[in-house]
């Protein structure tokens, strides 16, 4: 059994915990945690059977814990991506990777040759998303990817903090429409044109949309992220010279367009994503290989994340390949 040691169990932290615990992956379970706040934190542990530890770095030294999970606010990640490295233990961090291109640059430079570090980019693992990429090859020439993700407004304290989040939805949550952009395409854009606003009194975007264009190809992608409605959506349209693919993959809904008809071709529901992707976590420590989401993937989807910036602060496209 791997025993992870949980690092940040907020909202989103907990969701590991209760997967583990659960025994919703084959051969982990949960051994440690730590929360910055410590009552909480010990509320936890009683719930769950695991240890809390009132420092990140006990965490890591534990001998219980095989693996780390680094869920904290991504401006935090990587002191402890960094320390569990060098103390031998393969992280699974969220995304993204760090709060802004440089400190990945940096973290990236210092990580030890062989450290084992995989990017949790969960929407790889949702089932409409993995039944649509199966169809890539029956839409021909692909040549048109809209992605749109539109949530609620959120009053989370740490996300209205430049230091610890790096900015509004560009970066929170901009980077899982970029990674599936690449995932979708196998290929990253050349360069960006992107708008954002600050709606609601929010100090940093939370509504934008960015144009992606390819040097070698006409295709055009764009994504989309809306935070300041109450409702909640997340889309993905593939247009192909044969046909379009159109996925709900919140719902857990793809359908096929030919023509002027349209058909369902997978309904696998809203299913959670952390299960499949500590489980792919997991394949990877036992039976080595690629690493399922390298590090490399997670400082892509950061590039694209700043050239949007540098395209909305100029009004101008932006260059990926720009320092």
């Amino acid at each position: 059994m791997i025993g992870f040691g949980i690092l940040g169990c907020g909202a989103h932290g907990e969701r590991y915990l209760r997967h583990l615990a659960a025994g919703d992956v084959p051969g982990a379970r949960p051994a440690a945690l730590w929360r910055q706040n410590q009552t909480a934190a010990a509320a936890l542990a009683g719930r769950y059977g695991v240890r809390a530890h009132r420092d990140w770095s006990a965490l890591i030294e534990d001998p219980a814990v095989d693996a780390v999970i680094v869920a904290t606010p991504p401006g935090a990640h990587a002191a402890p991506i960094l320390a569990a490295a060098r103390a031998g233990k393969p992280v699974l961090t969220e995304k993204p990777l760090t709060a802004n291109l440089a400190d990945a640059l940096t973290l990236a430079a210092a990580l030890p040759t062989d450290a084992r570090v995989m990017v949790a980019h969960t929407l790889r693992y949702a089932p409409a998303l993995l039944a649509a990429r199966a169809r890539l090859p029956d839409l021909g020439e692909l040549y048109r990817i809209r992605i749109a993700q539109r949530l609620e407004p959120n009053a989370i304290a740490w996300q209205r903090d430049r230091t610890l989040a790096g900015g509004g939805s560009v970066i929170l949550t901009g980077v899982h429409g970029f990674d599936l952009v690449r995932w979708f395409t196998g290929a990253t854009p050349g360069r960006v044109s992107a708008c954002t606003r600050a709606l609601l009194g929010h100090p940093f975007e939370d509504l934008f949309e960015a144009r992606f264009e390819y040097a070698d190809r006409p295709l055009i992608a764009t994504c989309e992220v809306a935070k300041f409605s109450d409702s909640r959506s997340a889309l993905l349209e593939l247009v192909g010279t044969r046909g379009q693919c159109w996925v709900d993959y919140l719902g857990g809904r793809v359908e096929w367009i030919a023509g002027r008809g349209r058909r369902v071709i997978a309904e696998p529901g809203d299913q959670p994503t952390l299960p499949p992707t500590l489980t792919a976590f997991c394949r990877w420590l036992d039976e080595g290989g690629d690493c399922p989401v390298p590090l490399a993937d997670g400082i892509t989807a950061l590039r694209m994340a700043d050239a949007c910036y540098r395209s909305a602060a100029t009004g101008n496209p932006a260059s990926l390949n720009e320092p």
